[in-house]
């Protein structure tokens, strides 16, 4: 499946895992870190729950309408100057709004780092998968989760300290500075990128369709989709409610932090976890174990509580994306796994645009409590529909 060979001669200067994944640190830090400053900034401006809904919304609109055609991009011509691209717009989103800090501008700042952030994310993934075969992909994906998990609590932590000693105006050159660190770095490591293979000439009347049509393809894209929405409205509510009950920045980055190590804990026990349950058992118990986690947030206005169920969250969702990713590259045609994980995204992303829009709406004209529940239900209605569709599934091939 692999579309990339090594350049003649320079087989060990390779670039690593490793080294790719120290900059997807960086980078996912500062792409993380904008995220929530730019929601504690638009509540700092006076923004509604519905204004910060749409404002998360407009990370997605890109890449929704771009990760498929990424994917191909990447299938066909590599990862190198599409990942190197994709930094380089994300680190002109991050530090838009220290030039002109108003509302307007955080929208258009979340519009440009969301579509360079899908330009660079999906040839990224694709050449982690590429990397290696067997059970050392497996291991490159649990390498690269870890990875984003740091990235999950750096980021945030960062933000919120920063915040309270410098401003919400200075974070976002920090960030920016970040995201450029990153960038540059790639860069120096772009020659030991292998060499692309462009792959065969596309069978004709093979389409996108083919993919959705495909029952392992279409269960995995179904438990992306709910890993998507309890992350997205965990990212909107979770900072929402925190600062309702007045909590600091530097608080709300712990307690958002506290989740993404629970993250990297989860991620680090994936080898253990699916040798003994299987893939899709582990995903099933995870995200029941968020959904949990959801319902029981809106009883408690303790930080220290607080920052126990997130790690508790952390634990259930930070599964779902790893083994997602996992299974939509095996799972994959021939050549077309840039493809496969773009579709992935694309529809990742549509629950970007649509769930913070529609939650946003929700919180405004309810309160901010209703919203947890009613995202604990869609969890688990999602998982408990994938697994009855598992077992009939099963019944009909007995």
């Amino acid at each position: 499946m692999s579309n990339i060979i090594a350049p003649s001669g320079v087989k060990n200067r390779l670039i690593t895992i490793y080294q790719l994944t120290w900059v997807v640190l960086i980078w996912n830090s500062a792409y993380k870190g904008a995220r929530i400053l730019n929601t504690l900034f638009a509540l700092q401006l006076g923004a509604t729950p519905f204004e910060i809904g749409l404002l998360l919304s407009t990370y997605g609109i890109f890449p929704f309408l771009c990760a498929v055609p990424a994917g191909r991009i990447s299938d066909r011509y590599g990862a190198r100057l599409p990942m190197i691209a994709g930094m380089t717009v994300c680190t002109v989103g991050a530090i838009l709004p220290w030039f002109y800090p108003s509302l307007p501008m955080l929208f258009v700042a979340a519009a440009v780092a969301g579509f360079g952030f899908i330009i660079g994310q999906v040839p990224l993934q694709s050449l982690v998968g590429s990397l290696a075969d067997g059970d050392e992909r497996t291991r490159n994906f649990n390498i690269y989760a870890l990875f984003i998990a740091i990235a999950d609590f750096v980021g945030p932590v960062f933000c919120g300290f920063s915040i309270d000693h410098f401003g919400h105006v200075q974070t976002y050159l920090f960030l920016g500075i970040v995201s450029l660190v990153a960038t540059m770095v790639l860069i120096s490591l772009a020659k030991r990128l292998p060499r692309h293979r462009k792959p065969p000439p596309a069978p004709a009347g093979r389409k996108m369709i083919d993919l959705l049509m495909d029952l392992k393809m279409r269960r995995v894209l179904i438990a992306s989709a709910v890993v998507m929405t309890g992350l997205d409205l965990f990212q909107l509510y979770m900072p929402l409610y925190a600062h309702h009950i007045g909590l600091s920045a530097t608080v709300i980055g712990i307690v958002l932090g506290a989740s993404a190590a629970a993250t990297f804990v989860s991620r680090a026990l994936i080898p253990i976890l699916v040798k003994r349950y299987g893939v899709e058992s582990t995903l099933l118990y995870a995200l029941f174990l968020a959904s949990a986690m959801f319902m029981i947030v809106p009883f408690f206005t303790s930080a220290f509580i607080l920052g126990m169920i997130c790690f508790g969250l952390g634990l259930g969702m930070g599964l779902g994306q790893p083994l997602t990713v996992m299974m939509c590259y095996n799972y994959s045609p021939e050549g077309r796994a840039g493809e496969s994980l773009g579709l992935r995204i694309a529809i990742n992303n549509l629950m970007h645009v649509v769930v913070p829009a529609l939650f946003g709406a929700v919180g405004s004209a309810l309160g901010l409590q209703p919203v947890f529940w009613v995202n604990a239900s869609l969890i688990a209605a999602g998982n408990w529909y994938s697994r009855v569709r598992e077992s009939a599934t099963n019944s009909d091939k007995e």
